[in-house]
């Protein structure tokens, strides 16, 4: 989750064809907070798995590669769970100052489980101030020797990171979202400076555009050099997809909006049933925006497809593909809520 952030991270995998791929993934990449100053905290954080619903063996060597600038070093990595994942092995490489740092997370230990979708996260301090453009970071993800049908187009993803000379009012180290089994969800976040600090604002949103209040906390000490924890539970989220923001405000009256961090609260999973299709069959499209999602029927090689919307049932879009398809693998897109999910379809 993040955040312009990983809206990241959002970011979902999507569901693929349990028979026909595997498909070393990456959901996105971002810096928290975009700006740090020179001796100030932040993080990176990296989404990444597994975009098929068959597993990839240890044998195939997953790697997800994150290349960080020389204006940042690393000081330790954490995944969203409380413990490294035990099929993966994270390797943070010696710092450069002319490269950088290359962080590489392989799937040593044991396959990557089919669906896999990973949180992790880099603690970072900024070294040296940014000049020009920000500072470019970067994910990739591979596996030797190639899986599969592998999908090239969500093998890289991108961000930036600056590094300035000033400090902002808080040094945010973390912000999290964790959706719980009764259907709350966590929110958490360290700060390591605050200066002239009135407290903070905790808001939601399913698209990125409207937001609206979750909770505030005005209880805090207006200036702190310790690391400082707070914590807040959201009774009443949104079902599906939806992001959190966490809005810092100075004694001065100066707000400090930090990027937003996805989650998802949801029972099943997002995809198409049954898959694979029949030719002239009905199929269900599982999403949380049924009646205003765009969705989009491609083939192999990248050309719209007719497709035909039937109706809603039990919260999933009703389809059917028009015209004389062959059989063979398609592509479909869903455009919802500040994302876009692919899915792999195959028709026989």
């Amino acid at each position: 989750m993040i955040r312009k952030v990983l809206l990241i991270f959002l970011l979902s995998a999507g569901a693929w064809s349990a028979s026909y791929a595997q498909d070393p993934s990456v959901g996105g990449i971002a810096s928290v907070p975009g700006s740090i100053s020179v001796g100030g905290v932040g993080t990176v954080q990296a989404n990444f798995g597994n975009g098929s619903s068959t597993a990839i063996p240890q044998a195939n060597n997953a790697r997800y590669t994150i290349n960080l600038p020389p204006n940042i070093g690393v000081t330790g990595s954490s995944f969203s769970t409380t413990t490294t994942p035990s099929n993966l092995t994270v390797n943070i490489g010696t710092y450069s100052p002319t490269v950088g740092t290359i962080v590489t997370v392989t799937s040593s230990l044991g396959d990557v489980p089919g669906n896999a979708n990973y949180l992790f996260t880099l603690n970072v301090v900024g070294l040296s101030v940014t000049t020009g453009t920000p500072a470019p970071i970067s994910i990739n993800a591979v596996s030797s020797p190639a899986v599969g049908t592998n999908l090239p187009t969500n093998d890289n993803a991108n961000g930036n990171i600056t590094v300035t000379a000033g400090a902002l009012p808080v040094g945010l180290v973390s912000f999290t979202a964790k959706a719980n089994e009764n259907r709350t969800v966590d929110l958490a976040w360290t700060t390591s400076l605050e200066t002239n600090n009135k407290g903070f604002l905790v808001e939601r949103s399913k698209d990125l555009k409207s937001f609206e209040k979750v909770d505030e906390i005005s209880e805090v000490a207006a200036n702190s050099n310790a690391q400082k924890h707070y914590k807040l539970t959201d009774q009443t989220p949104f079902s599906g997809t939806s992001y959190y923001r966490l809005t810092q405000f100075d004694l001065s009256g100066k707000a400090t909006s930090f990027p937003a961090v996805s989650v998802v609260l949801r029972e099943g999973a997002y995809g198409v049933y049954p898959n694979p299709v029949l030719r002239d069959q009905r199929f269900a499209l599982s999403l949380d925006e049924p009646e205003t999602a765009v969705v989009k029927f491609l083939s192999a090689d990248g050309r719209q497809l007719p497709i035909q919307k039937t109706g809603v049932q039990a919260g999933n879009l009703m389809l059917r593909a028009q015209g004389n398809l062959s059989a063979g693998i398609y592509i479909m897109t869903v455009e919802e809520r500040g994302q876009t999910r692919q899915h792999r379809i195959v028709v026989e």
